[in-house]
């Protein structure tokens, strides 16, 4: 692929990728009118689309969505587009965090119930041995990097005591996006959405430092038959640095 066509991956897919953020927009718009109470919230959905796209042609391009960090990286600046929308509205830095946080629950608590009429236990999906085995084989194939913006991460194999398993993450695709699009300081507020997902989903989550917060690697840990610790408000987690969360 041609560097021109990286370039415009993400802006060729334009339509697909807006559905995506719209299809999560509409859990948004309770929070929106809670958040701004004489306003129509499809206005701050505009605003947030057109943020959105405005960053597809800056977005490091990982081999396309073939590559898994792909999803995740784009689900990530369309958040940076919602953070940016409501900051231009004039709510604080901790009043985006909150609106994060409980628009992050709410989708994690959708996905929870999908996953119980599916029959499955949505506490016990990290420690099904295919996924375990496949995240094993994918940090594997980042220790390549193929692409300079992509994860770089270790497998650590847990003793099934203290946890089961977990990634020793050295290089972050959002870090490296945020980094591009001048939004670091919102990236302590996408490390805690770990936590989000382990209280929405009911599994064990833990984690000592998280490069947004400072820290020289993430060291995500999952554990079985336990609680994640309650992530917003942050400051009590053991990661949490005061100098990377911009008040």
């Amino acid at each position: 692929m041609s560097s021109n066509s990286m370039t415009n991956y993400y802006v060729k897919k334009e339509r697909k990728l807006l559905k995506d953020f719209n299809s999560r927009l509409d859990l948004a718009k309770t929070f929106l009118e809670e958040t701004f109470k004489d306003e129509n919230p499809g206005k701050f959905i505009t605003q947030m689309n057109e943020e959105f796209v405005r960053y597809l042609p800056k977005i490091p391009y990982l081999g396309g969505f073939k590559n898994p960090f792909t999803q995740i990286l784009v689900r990530c600046v369309s958040e940076l587009a919602i953070f940016r929308i409501l900051e231009k509205n004039g709510l604080s830095f901790l009043e985006i965090g909150e609106f994060h946080y409980k628009f992050n629950l709410a989708q994690h608590i959708k996905r929870r119930e999908a996953l119980k009429k599916a029959n499955k236990n949505p506490s016990q999906y990290p420690f099904e041995p295919a996924y375990v085995d496949y995240q094993r084989q994918l940090t594997k194939e980042t220790q390549e990097r193929v692409y300079p913006d992509n994860w770089v991460m270790d497998f650590i194999d847990g003793n099934g005591i203290d946890f089961e398993w977990g990634w020793d993450i050295y290089q972050c695709g959002v870090q490296q996006a945020y980094k591009i699009l001048d939004a670091e300081k919102y990236l302590p507020m996408i490390c805690l959405g770990d936590f989000y997902e382990a209280e929405g989903l009911g599994f064990g989550f833990s984690r000592t430092e998280t490069l947004g917060f400072g820290g020289k690697k993430c060291t995500h840990r999952f554990i079985k038959n336990t609680q994640a610790p309650k992530a917003w408000p942050p400051y009590d987690l053991e990661e949490y640095n005061a100098e990377f969360w911009k008040e």
